[in-house]
């Protein structure tokens, strides 16, 4: 009795691990509006509205940009709500420079190209991700 509960269990935790998996996708986002065709893209995306404000990102990464139009792909994306912001770092200093304002020296943009005109909050920001192989496109200003 007790391996045949064992071997139930076992197969029950394999079989949600699988329906996870198949649930998670590929997010290809697409970069346009580029002044120079050099530097790093930096993406930061949070996954719900309270690490954004505490600024615990999700995910971060980061793509060499080469073409006109560079792309970066987020594996094993969960379906779910997700906000997105990225700058290229022309310089690769790690840091989106500012000028002595406060205002970005270098190309940035937000998730739904959001223009804003004070500190970025998640809903402005906030794109849906529910199906397979789901493309996004921010333009940089």
């Amino acid at each position: 009795m007790t391996k045949h509960i064992t071997r139930t269990t076992a197969l029950a935790c394999m079989l949600a691990a699988l329906s996870t998996s198949a649930m998670a996708q590929d997010l290809t986002i697409t970069f346009s509006g580029l002044a120079h065709q050099s530097g790093t893209l930096k993406l930061v995306a949070y996954d719900s509205p309270a690490a954004f404000t505490q600024q615990q990102a999700w995910r971060v990464a980061q793509q060499h940009v080469s073409g006109n139009q560079p792309e970066l792909i987020l594996r094993d994306v969960e379906p779910g709500q997700y906000s997105f912001m990225v700058y290229q770092d022309l310089n690769n200093d790690g840091r989106l420079n500012r000028n002595r304002f406060g205002i970005p020296t270098e190309p940035y943009g937000f998730s739904n190209n959001a223009t804003l005109t004070g500190a970025p909050q998640f809903p402005q920001l906030a794109v849906h991700v529910t199906q397979q192989n789901q493309s996004l496109k921010i333009r940089l200003r």
